[in-house]
């Protein structure tokens, strides 16, 4: 499959980092949940990165669990925080969530409703970022990527997700 042409037109190929669509639609992700094309920007502004650090490696899985069973979870690793490594994306494949896990309090908060919408709302921020002129105006041009991305995924502006921390610190 190819690259979404949105994609290349926002970043340059040294710019975008294959995931493993192929792999996940066997291993029983439904298409929906997944982004078009086969590739992901490797870095946001300020919300995301592919490069991570420690022993933590991209599409790593990671099993939380308890001593008495009544927690086991299953995630994968998409990223993390740009400016916090501590911050990690994660997807769960039982729901198609993505989560966003806390290394240091091991707490988890809602991010998107799905990978597809993870990374759509990834590029519509990019091109917000690419837009910007400065202060002026940038509250109002926040308020309409709100619009952009809440009409995309409603669930990620839940009163305690990530989407709406982002955007008011953009204002």
């Amino acid at each position: 499959m190819a690259v979404d042409p949105r994609f290349r037109a926002l970043w340059h190929e040294d710019e975008l980092i294959p995931y493993p669509r192929e792999a996940w639609l066997e291993g029983g992700f439904s298409p929906d949940l997944l982004p078009a094309g086969d590739e992901i920007p490797l870095d946001v502004a300020v919300v995301y990165t592919a490069f991570l650090e420690d022993d933590v490696e991209l599409y790593d899985t990671m099993q939380l669990t308890t001593e008495d069973g009544s927690l086991d979870i299953r995630l994968i690793v998409v990223g993390a925080v740009a400016d916090n490594p501590n911050l990690l994306y994660v997807l769960d494949p039982r729901t198609g969530e993505i989560l966003q896990f806390d290394l240091d309090q091991k707490d988890v908060q809602g991010v998107n409703s799905s990978f597809r919408t993870f990374v759509e709302f990834l590029y519509q921020f990019a091109l917000f970022v690419e837009a910007d002129e400065g202060k002026a105006g940038r509250a109002e041009r926040a308020e309409t990527l709100r619009t952009v991305l809440e009409s995309i995924d409603p669930a990620a502006f839940a009163p305690d997700g990530w989407w709406p921390l982002v955007i008011s610190q953009l204002k």
